[in-house]
């Protein structure tokens, strides 16, 4: 049996490509190919469907992060909270912002950012934000993180570039007070066929800024931005698979229900049962005793056709860009290496699942 991590073949079905074709030459016959109609309509449908006030579209995921700190004041000689462990495009933003990076060390359970690391941190290095991520999905505590952050007057930047159809004990991803961004690079649950990125925002004035900041700054003649526009075929896209994406979103919930069962007493360790119902499962993560079992494993599912992706293989403070910066990194490093990410996706089989399973089990 062969399975692709990524099942793209089944996501971009004849039905699917024939509607986007129609909409592309929609685009093409009215000329209107940086922004239009499809920006407005995805920016209100998807804000509603978040529960927030208002979604800015961007060019990017990182761009998102990045105009996120400049909107709220994040700039040179400011620092900025980060979780050891993360995609680089965390920390990348911060960096280029000219702001510092502090790390701040993980729950072991499950790779979110810890609160009572955050409390120590904000306490030692006097952090003007923080950006909790919503890592391969999961839910952030994000009510202990604004504990810590709201009577300091720490900004929040939540990166859910993993969390679309991620739920809070509040609401869904975005509909917090917090900014959100999103990255909709073609591996995410809601995905456009290249690069695209939004941000959450509580406020009609944060939208204004950002949306005035990703087109360089037109319509206030005090600021200056830089060319991190959506362009109209993305978004064509996006809106198109909106649609789809709670239909989708709940059926990666089933996938992960079943890899939970199926791998009941392998010698590989789940995450916690009580993301069943609150991750959007964009990945789904198993930890292995070691780097070495995990590499071992992923060779013996390739062997067997099964296609995985060893996520975070080392703490960001492991890596040669963003090694010597401050703040508390033990348990992100002792994390990193041992995680091997399945396949799943929403046409992910029970049949497919088990196959992967009882591989597992012998091994």
């Amino acid at each position: 049996m062969e399975i692709s991590f990524y099942d793209f073949q089944n996501l971009h079905n004849e039905k699917f490509r024939k509607e986007v074709k129609d909409i592309i030459g929609e685009i093409i016959d009215n000329n209107a190919f940086a922004e239009g109609e499809y920006n407005h309509k995805f920016e209100k449908d998807f804000a509603k469907m978040q529960g927030a006030n208002h979604c800015a579209l961007v060019g990017n995921g990182t761009d998102a992060i990045e105009i996120s700190l400049e909107v709220l004041g994040v700039g040179h000689g400011d620092k900025v909270g980060v979780p050891g462990i993360t995609f680089y495009a965390t920390i990348e933003a911060v960096l280029n912002r000219g702001a510092t990076p502090v790390y701040i060390d993980i729950n072991p359970e499950d790779g979110l950012l810890c609160p009572k690391s955050l409390e120590r941190m904000a306490e030692a290095h006097n952090l003007k934000a923080v950006i909790p991520v919503h890592i391969y999905g999961l839910p952030a505590p994000i009510k202990e993180i604004e504990d810590v952050c709201n009577p300091r007057g720490i900004k929040i930047i939540e990166d859910s570039a993993q969390a679309q159809g991620t739920f809070l004990p509040t609401g869904p991803v975005g509909s917090s007070n917090n900014l959100s961004t999103f990255s909709f690079y073609p591996t995410k649950n809601l995905a456009a066929f290249g690069d695209a990125g939004a941000v959450l925002v509580p406020t009609e004035e944060l939208y204004n800024k950002i949306k005035t900041i990703g087109n360089h700054g037109r319509g206030d003649d005090s600021m200056y931005g830089r060319n991190s526009r959506c362009d109209h075929i993305q978004a064509a896209v996006l809106y198109k698979k909106l649609e789809m994406i709670e239909e989708y979103n709940k059926a990666r919930k089933s996938a992960a229900a079943l890899y939970h069962k199926h791998l009941e007493g392998a010698s590989v360790k789940v995450l916690p049962s009580k993301y069943l119902t609150t991750s959007s499962w964009h990945l789904y993560p198993v930890q292995c005793e070691s780097s070495q079992a995990r590499e071992s494993l992923a060779k013996l599912l390739a062997d067997n056709g099964v296609s995985t992706t060893p996520f975070y293989a080392e703490a960001l403070s492991e890596m040669t860009p963003f090694k010597g910066y401050e703040g508390e990194d033990e348990k992100a490093k002792a994390f990193a290496g041992h995680t091997l990410c399945l396949p799943i996706s929403a046409f992910t089989t029970e049949e497919q699942i088990e196959y992967i399973c009882n591989i597992i089990k012998k091994a």
